[in-house]
């Protein structure tokens, strides 16, 4: 994580020689006005490396806190140098991600901010959220460390399907696909022929909208492992 090692700053006091007769006023550490990391800081921007960016109703449901405690959280961060803030699309909410600075130790690339993509990672962040971190369903692997991991024992040319993350559930691999938008269904066919393969199961969440036609081609698909859930996740998807 990019700021892993800095929560601890040595902490020493500063300040000249007093002279005879002089008081000696109250000496500053010299670390005195930067912000420094706490373990929270650190696996909440390693989160934001791994989804490229979070939105601020995001930050508050992985701190369990209001919006405004979020923002808080934002602006200490921003004052640090660790994050850039900005609304990326008109749909959704202000979005944090990581500077140089923040990604400094990150195994991640500094994230461009892409307007085109601000929908989709914030419906992917949120699925996340929910599986791994509301309802505890399992440990997520995050999109970029499956590439990196591909890259590896592939070759940095592999040309297959990345999912959007992938939910380890016991001794089960998921792969958990986010759809907003219709692909070409030629493509469509072929990332679920392969993923059904690869994984154990694959999950889709879907707008409502796009649920007839990714039914119908889940239920062309010969290996039964494919399933259809709506998005945004509400309690009754899972039977809670």
């Amino acid at each position: 994580m990019g700021l892993r090692g800095r929560g601890v700053i040595e902490e020493k006091v500063v300040g000249q020689p007093v002279r005879k007769g002089e008081k000696r006023g109250r000496l500053r550490r010299a670390d005195y006005g930067r912000v420094r990391a706490s373990e929270r800081d650190l696996e909440l921007l390693e989160f934001v490396g791994e989804q490229y960016a979070v939105t601020l109703p995001q930050l508050a449901r992985l701190i369990g806190r209001e919006v405004e405690t979020a923002r808080s959280l934002r602006d200490r961060w921003k004052r640090a140098g660790w994050i850039n803030s900005g609304q990326l699309s008109v749909q959704a909410p202000s979005f944090v991600w990581l500077t140089t600075r923040g990604a400094a130790n990150s195994p991640f690339r500094v994230w461009e901010p892409n307007p085109i993509l601000a929908l989709h990672i914030e419906a992917m962040t949120n699925v996340r959220i929910t599986l791994e971190h509301e309802l505890r369903f399992g440990k997520w692997e995050c999109e970029r460390a499956v590439a990196q991991r591909l890259a590896k024992s592939k070759g940095r040319f592999h040309r297959g399907h990345l999912p959007d993350g992938i939910l380890y559930q016991d001794s089960e691999r998921i792969a958990i696909e986010v759809e907003l938008t219709l692909k070409n269904r030629t493509r469509l066919e072929a990332i679920i022929e392969e993923t059904s393969v690869e994984y154990d199961r694959v999950w889709y969440f879907a707008k409502p909208k796009l649920l007839p036609a990714l039914d119908k081609l889940v239920q062309d698909n010969r290996y039964g492992n494919v399933y259809v859930r709506s998005y945004p996740i509400t309690d009754d998807v899972f039977n809670l």
